[in-house]
């Protein structure tokens, strides 16, 4: 498999620090990085939020061109739809190591505080109805779909400042590595009481 192409996910809620992940991944391996909403702001630097619909559109093709052309690279999504879920599934048909490091942080408000402190330093703003809807989405899609379609994953909360690694796994196998994060984090996804 050493030289098989990556197909690496930085997935989790908006707000949880996926660009400034994937970003350190894309840099760290040498492989190239894509993000719906860097494509947006690519495309209208004034308003990102005009070229949402085209920068998903283009952010779904260019996966596909570099699926196709066996490239690795590392990509970011909230992963509160579906839509990664055929990419995972022909990369990995088509010989792709395939690996989701998944974020996420306390609370809906938390995302909210990160993104006002985003757009402050100059960054994009995300509607608070988006960020509450996806939220959960995101919790809820990682744990019972992406992770089974991934060779292997690795949750991480990112309130501190920098990752702290709370599970991995391959497929729907975890191992705990910490268990008070562990908990806070199925907790979210409704798996604890």
């Amino acid at each position: 498999m050493a030289d098989s192409p990556l197909l690496l996910i930085v997935g989790g809620p908006n707000g949880s620090g996926k660009t400034t992940v994937a970003k350190q991944f894309s840099e760290s391996r040498g492989i190239p990085y894509l993000g719906a909403d860097a494509i947006a702001e690519q495309l209208n630097p004034s308003n990102p939020a005009i070229a949402a619909i085209t920068a998903s559109r283009t952010f779904s093709r260019t996966i596909r061109q570099l699926v196709a052309e066996r490239q690795s690279f590392v990509c970011e999504s909230t992963l509160s739809g579906l839509t990664l879920k055929n990419f995972l599934g022909t990369a990995r048909a088509s010989g792709y190591k395939t690996e989701i490091v998944y974020l996420f942080v306390e609370s809906e408000d938390m995302c909210l505080t990160r993104i006002a402190e985003r757009v402050r330093k100059g960054g994009h703003d995300v509607p608070e109805a988006d960020v509450r809807r996806r939220f959960s989405r995101s919790l809820h899609n990682f744990w019972n779909v992406y992770r089974y379609l991934a060779d292997s994953w690795v949750v991480c909360y990112n309130g501190f400042g920098s990752l702290h690694e709370v599970a991995v796994g391959t497929h729907a196998e975890p191992t705990i590595r910490d268990p008070k994060f562990y908990s806070r984090f199925l907790s979210l996804i409704g798996e604890l009481s």
